[in-house]
């Protein structure tokens, strides 16, 4: 299993309400609506659905990740359905003070050793393109 962790962001909200929002993907398709247009640009490809959140990952094509594990302030942990290489999405989070919250999110994907110099970079994209999605999403 090949591990990619994206850059870590610090979001300006406790750890709590970060938890609330990352565990409940229902509530992103109004809130990315409402956002200004220079934020909403960040977000072409990415569309939330119920549980669900389907985006468009460089060179990898389209993507739909499905919650299938919550911790409590503590972690998300996303699957990629319909994908034929096993691929999940952790979104770690931390509290790095009182009304902040670092949010690490890390894709772990069974590749081939050969294929890793090929797509590891693009995964590897992928993996940051989380990141800014939060920063989005929480500026």
């Amino acid at each position: 299993m090949a591990i990619y962790s994206g850059k870590p962001v610090t979001l300006p909200r406790p750890v709590s309400e970060i938890y609330a929002k990352v565990s409940d993907l229902g509530q992103y398709k109004e809130m990315v609506e409402a956002l200004p247009e220079e934020h909403r640009e960040k977000l072409a490809g990415v569309e939330f659905r119920g549980d669900c959140v389907k985006m468009d990952a460089p060179g990898v094509g389209e993507l739909m990740f499905k919650i299938i594990e919550r911790v409590t302030d503590e972690k998300v942990v996303l699957n990629a359905e319909g994908c034929p290489i096993p691929l999940k999405l952790i979104l770690n989070l931390a509290s790095s003070a009182e009304n902040s919250t670092t949010l690490t999110p890390r894709v772990d994907i069974q590749i081939p050793a050969m294929l890793k110099p090929f797509i590891g970079n693009k995964i590897q994209q992928a993996a940051d393109k989380f990141g800014e999605v939060f920063t989005s999403l929480f500026a």
